[in-house]
């Protein structure tokens, strides 16, 4: 006699458990934020924390950014290296992509530069507007000459550098160069001013005096700004980033938009094929529309445009409006099933 087989136990996925349970957490925060009143929140301490829980958030989606980027890399490099079918593609796929992340981040490097040497001229307006507010509170600095002077030799030495390095050359005879001569001589001859400062109280003249430092160094650093951004586009850099994004990323763009259109042309000719009752409205309703665009329109009746216009602001509002009903009901109850973890099946660890 034959013993009844024992059935194995199926070992605890606990993979898929902590994910169901973060995902129902998170589902439970978000609803609660959004349902609750705002002095509620305040008062259990979610608004307090809400800020660094989106930031968390955030970093999840750029981990999740760069884990594609490593699928894409590893899906389409063993294609390159094992000379599959379709290999040459793959090939231009991750030129392509590792073309434009280094001339991106040298961009991006290129205009943290620029930020970084506007910056310079922005904080003499900042000094400038900061000795004002704490003379003016009373509050704890040093003495109001020695701030002065120390804003007066930070601006001075900004200017001698500016002077030496970019107002130089055909560059400065440039309509933004002039711009940048006149924002620098201006700062330079608001600078002796400082001397009115005394080193108590401040008075009127001396207030006036760091206003326009404070007025000066803002249009100095808008200036400089300008004139920098103006010299990097004639860069290696921004040239081959404007023919990277703008002469091929933009044109192929247009070109599959292009192609669409051929394939929705000829969704149209199919749909508008007058078989029954509902094609013929569509393609009377499509009739109308087209020719109360035109002026040719116009010509044939004038209640054309009227028409038109009826037809896309009542029954075509009216039937957007009841796809965007279905389509928000049936976001929310995807939703729902993601929240309790019925759309689950890819957690698991364990092969089906």
């Amino acid at each position: 006699m034959e013993r009844p087989a024992v059935s194995e136990r199926q070992p605890i996925d606990r993979r898929a458990q902590v994910i169901r349970a973060f995902t129902l957490l998170g589902g439970v925060y978000f609803f609660l934020y959004f349902i609750l009143p705002e002095t509620a929140a305040e008062s259990l301490g979610i608004k307090a924390r809400h800020e660094a829980i989106s930031n968390g958030f955030i970093v999840i989606g750029a981990m999740a950014v760069g884990l594609g980027l490593f699928n894409l890399v590893s899906a389409h490099g063993s294609r390159i290296a094992f000379a599959r079918k379709g290999w040459a593609y793959s090939l231009a796929l991750l030129v392509g992509l590792f073309s434009m992340l280094a001339v991106t981040a040298a961009q991006w490097r290129q205009s943290l530069g620029i930020t970084a040497e506007a910056r310079k001229a922005q904080i003499v307006g900042e000094f400038a507007q900061r000795i004002v507010q704490d003379a003016e509170s009373h509050a704890a600095a040093p003495a109001l000459a020695v701030r002065a002077a120390a804003l007066r030799a930070y601006a001075d030495g900004l200017l001698d550098q500016i002077g030496a390095t970019l107002l130089v050359g055909p560059p400065a005879e440039t309509p933004l160069g002039i711009e940048l001569r006149a924002a620098a001589a201006s700062l330079r001859g608001s600078l002796p001013r400082l001397e009115a400062v005394p080193g108590e109280s401040l008075s009127p003249e001396g207030k006036g005096a760091l206003t326009d430092v404070g007025r000066a160094g803002e249009l100095l650093s808008a200036a400089l700004g300008a004139f920098l951004r103006q010299e990097s586009s004639s860069t290696m850099v921004q040239q081959l980033y404007t023919l990277l994004y703008e002469g091929l990323f933009n044109q192929l763009g247009s070109a599959m938009f292009a192609l669409l259109g051929v394939y929705i042309a000829a969704a149209a000719f199919r749909a508008f094929r007058i078989r029954t009752v509902e094609s013929a409205l569509m393609m009377a309703a499509a009739l109308i529309v087209m020719l109360g665009q035109i002026s040719l329109g116009q010509l044939i009746s004038d209640e054309l445009p009227a028409m038109r216009q009826w037809l896309l602001e009542v029954p075509n509002s009216a039937a957007f409006r009841a796809i965007r009903l279905g389509a928000s009901v049936a976001a929310l109850m995807l939703a729902i099933r993601m929240w309790l973890s019925i759309e689950s099946g890819s957690f698991s660890s364990r092969k089906r």
